[in-house]
């Protein structure tokens, strides 16, 4: 068997980490490391997460030292990093740490610092990515079962107004290094990873089963007596599925460009966002961005919708939606503000405000189409899940070596996609 079609199987070794450790602190002398999983079953599709234990001691004075680091490599299978197209997406995620944000820190050398919710990354190659582990420092997931609620919205969308702020600012400022990023080398730019005309044949079978699944879902769940009508809606959500438009939609939904085109982050669901919750001496909840294997060149309301349509149930959308998005612009052109002081005379908050209700209203079908995965794999229990550290019989590809469709949804799942699609149609995003 040739080495493109083996298993493999990337580890940190001892080796690795002293020199890396090295680097970072010379005193320390490293004795021992202790592996295990760092993420469970359900939470983590596309590689593999290690968290590692390191011990050692100071060679100055022999004091206990340690260290928690976790990696993440891709999936020992061939079959499953084949079927879920892992190598490009791990590469986004390199060319992510190593080219685009050393040029979105760039904008906050001089201080003016808008977002700095990222792990420090030790390593970043097209196998393997190490970052500090920031369980240890106090952050961790909210219940990917239960969604977001307000507070912690409140807190990923600040996070998102920075990050999407530096992206506007380069791309205005350095049109240049913008162009060179956003191009066509994966190896130097960020690259659309799942909606690609070229996948249609490829995911064909997986959407014809995940929209099968939400179509029956939607009309076993959507009462009689709804307004507008009941057949109204399902003609409307019939349509957005049709297996000869629905993915081509998707593709150009991802790829339009327009004034509010950024790096977005790709894949805004619950578990990509860490918390450390608010303590005495912190003025509000911190939260860090992981994961950003699924970065592309577009709106920045694709991921306000994939936040706000699969991350949080449509009861917490009606109450606070407005609200929400006005938390969003506020940080948003606050941070502009800051990265470039003269934008206060070009940048209009109300322009911007009228630009972003019109991205979220185009939008909103993205964010629909990326809730007949999401929905699935949020609600699902665990032994549901797909588990990339053991090849159980039903986890692997299909006969054609094509990922299979995401889990059926339970009753939770048929709810919150049901209002979904029912407030869209309200709304006319439908």
């Amino acid at each position: 068997m040739d080495d493109q079609n083996r298993n493999v199987s990337v580890r940190l070794d001892l080796e690795m980490i002293r020199e890396l450790i090295a680097e970072e602190d010379p005193d320390v002398e490293v004795l021992e490391l202790d592996e295990s999983p760092g993420s469970g079953r359900g939470d983590n599709y596309t590689s593999m997460l290690y968290r590692l234990g390191v011990k050692g001691r100071r060679r100055s004075n022999s004091e206990p030292w340690e260290k928690s680091i976790i990696y993440k490599v891709l999936p020992d299978s061939k079959e499953l990093r084949d079927a879920y197209k892992n190598e490009l997406l791990f590469m986004n995620e390199v060319v992510f740490y190593t080219k685009v944000w050393p040029a979105l820190m760039d904008l906050q050398s001089n201080g003016r610092r808008v977002f700095d919710g990222l792990a420090k990354v030790y390593i970043a190659k097209p196998d393997l990515i190490a970052m500090e582990d920031l369980k240890a420092k106090g952050f961790k997931m909210a219940d990917r079962k239960k969604g977001l609620q307000v507070d912690k919205l409140k807190a990923v969308l600040k996070a998102l107004a920075g990050f999407h702020a530096l992206s506007l600012t380069l791309r205005e400022s350095r049109p240049e290094v913008f162009a060179r990023l956003s191009g066509s080398d994966a190896t130097q730019s960020v690259q659309e990873t799942l909606f690609r005309v070229e996948n249609e044949d490829w995911y064909r079978q997986y959407y014809r089963t995940a929209t099968s699944n939400a179509l029956k879902m939607v009309s076993e769940t959507l009462p009689a007596d709804v307004k507008p009508s009941r057949s109204e809606i399902l003609a409307k959500f019939k349509d957005f599925l049709g297996e000869d438009k629905f993915f081509r939609t998707m593709c150009e939904l991802a790829a339009q460009q327009g004034p509010l085109t950024v790096f977005c982050h790709g894949d805004c669901w619950t578990n990509n966002f860490l918390f450390k919750e608010k303590t005495s001496h912190d003025s509000e909840q911190a939260v860090c961005l992981v994961d950003f294997q699924l970065m592309r060149v577009g709106s920045l309301a694709l991921d306000l919708a994939y936040l706000l349509y699969c991350c949080t149930t449509g009861q917490v959308r009606r109450v606070f939606m407005t609200q929400l998005l006005q938390h969003y612009h506020r940080h948003l052109m606050s941070a502009l503000y800051v990265l470039d002081p003269a934008a206060e005379a070009t940048r209009d908050p109300a322009t911007m405000w009228s630009l972003l209700t019109e991205e979220m209203r185009r939008c909103g079908r993205f964010g629909l189409g990326l809730a007949l995965d999401i929905l699935p794999i949020s609600t699902c229990t665990s032994d549901q899940a797909p588990d990339l550290y053991v090849a159980h019989k039903d986890d692997v590809p299909d006969e054609e070596g094509r990922a299979l469709a995401p889990p059926p949804g339970g009753a939770e799942c048929a709810r919150l996609m049901t209002d979904l699609v029912v407030e869209l149609v309200r709304n006319r995003a439908l």
